[in-house]
């Protein structure tokens, strides 16, 4: 019989684990000598997923467009992966143009209705596109639902990857000051864009972006147009999205220009809309919050030291300007870059393990949408086992693993209970104890995994409490 582990310095379980199975051989795991992979699989799939990507269309985004529509199909690859198949899935695109927080006179940035831009409105594709009418879609965002005879209700033709290319192509002429979490926010409001929002679904938010959120609170912010360095707001560049949005440590004088430590967003801004704001919408938007992910590829920024440069603006050297954190591959820019994210990363870190966030600089960014799928699909039921198992006793034929399982009901409340699951054994259905466990191959849901393998359980027909997770914990090479 194969011993389980009770990681207790890792998953807390130990007490419960030995309580519940007492003549199993329990070890302990120092975590510095050994790797445990750790998965939480939902029991009861939910398959519905609404996916809003938020694109900076400002004037320097021109190859990252191309290079998010040109990986999106390896995306799409990880989503058809997910147990059943690609999800139940809408999928929306929103611009970084919500205006000029009602100021008029901004250059490229008055205009919509009260000067809001586009104003969280989804998008089929860049001003006058065709998108619509050539690829047969109906309505402002795709929905590609599965039916029960094996079939998709689809509400456009053709192939998806070439349909959301040319709807992410939104082209370059959107406001300089963008407003990512703005534009996010208003997308979701109740009443804004009639169908997309599903209130059961898993709610995925991506934000392609060169520069951080400015979501402007207090329009005057964008006045006076011709101030100088020594005036109040000084000088109309982007630097007022960062010297009113942000805070950095012993920091008088944020024009000077140098390094600045221990960046943060500035929580009472009197020109900018605090990020907690963003935070708390989306973390109360669902009755589960997990059902919440985010995603951002963004530029570069170091949380240990949080580090900001401030340096000269390209255009008037005395003018103070956030230098680049990384720089691109655009062949028609050789200066093209991305800022330090402060803003962007404060709101990705408020969602632990329902986030993550990758470099805009990188040479494709395949890499960056491959892993952002990969968490959609964690979040939604993943039960590949991504590690290489450790053989803890080589001296027996095959692997001898080392693994827990473990249903969890009631996860986040005081009436959390766990059960501990043996594996099958003998591995038959005629003859072994329900529920339990066994690793299967899958290539088809585990293509990347060593030797597909993925757990089953076999429940003998039972259904758990909805909400029910399973925990999974191996010793891995």
């Amino acid at each position: 019989m194969r011993r389980l582990l009770a990681y207790a310095v890792i998953a807390g379980l130990a007490a419960t684990l030995l309580a519940a199975c007492p003549d199993r051989e329990v070890s302990r795991v120092d975590p510095l000598q050994d790797n445990v992979e750790t998965k939480k699989v939902p029991v009861n799939l939910n398959r519905n997923l609404d996916l809003l990507f938020v694109v900076d269309n400002s004037g320097s985004m021109l190859a990252e467009q191309q290079q998010l529509t040109a990986n999106f199909p390896n995306f799409i690859n990880v989503l058809n992966s997910i147990q059943g198949g690609l999800p139940d899935i809408h999928i929306g695109i929103v611009s970084s143009d919500v205006g000029s927080a009602g100021q008029t006179g901004v250059g490229g940035c008055s205009h919509g209705p009260n000067n809001q831009g586009d104003d969280g409105n989804l998008l089929t594709g860049p001003p006058g596109n065709t998108c619509q009418s050539t690829y047969g879609l109906t309505g402002a965002f795709v929905s590609d639902i599965a039916l029960s005879n094996g079939t998709r209700m689809k509400n456009y033709t053709g192939n998806l990857g070439q349909l959301f290319s040319c709807m992410a192509s939104l082209g370059t002429s959107g406001c300089g000051f963008e407003m990512h979490l703005e534009s996010m926010y208003r997308a979701l409001q109740p009443g804004k864009n009639p169908g997309f929002y599903r209130a059961d679904a898993f709610l995925g938010v991506v934000l392609l972006a060169d520069e951080d959120d400015c979501s402007t609170e207090n329009g005057a912010m964008f006045g006076d147009p011709n101030a100088g360095l020594t005036s109040p707001l000084g000088p109309r560049t982007s630097f007022r999205c960062a010297e009113f949005g942000m805070r950095c440590d012993n920091d008088p004088n944020p024009r000077a220009f140098g390094t600045k430590t221990g960046c943060k967003p500035d929580p009472a801004s009197q020109y900018e809309f605090e990020v907690d704001k963003y935070i708390n919408f989306l973390r109360t938007l669902k009755t589960d919050p997990k059902l919440v992910i985010v995603a951002g590829i963004i530029g570069n920024f170091d949380e240990s030291t949080r580090t900001v440069v401030v340096g000269p603006d390209p255009t008037n050297a005395t003018y103070p300007s956030i230098q680049k954190s990384c720089f691109t591959r655009d062949p028609n820019d050789p200066d093209d870059g991305a800022a330090y994210p402060v803003r962007q990363y404060a709101f990705l870190d408020a969602f632990p393990e329902r986030s993550t966030r990758t470099t805009i600089c990188s040479d494709n960014l395949s890499d960056g949408l491959v892993q952002i799928a990969n968490l959609l699909k964690l979040a939604i039921g993943n039960p590949c086992i991504e590690g290489d198992l450790a053989d803890r006793n080589p001296n027996l034929p095959g692997v001898q693993y080392e693994c827990t399982v473990t249903d969890v009901t009631n996860p986040d409340s005081p009436n959390r209970t766990e059960t501990v699951i043996p594996e099958c054994n003998p591995p038959s259905p005629a003859t072994h104890m329900t529920p339990c466990w066994e690793f299967v191959s899958d290539p088809q849901q585990c293509p990347t995994a060593p030797m597909n393998r993925a757990i089953k359980v076999d429940r003998g027909g039972a259904t758990p409490p909805v909400g029910t997770v399973m925990d999974l914990q191996c010793v891995v090479n």
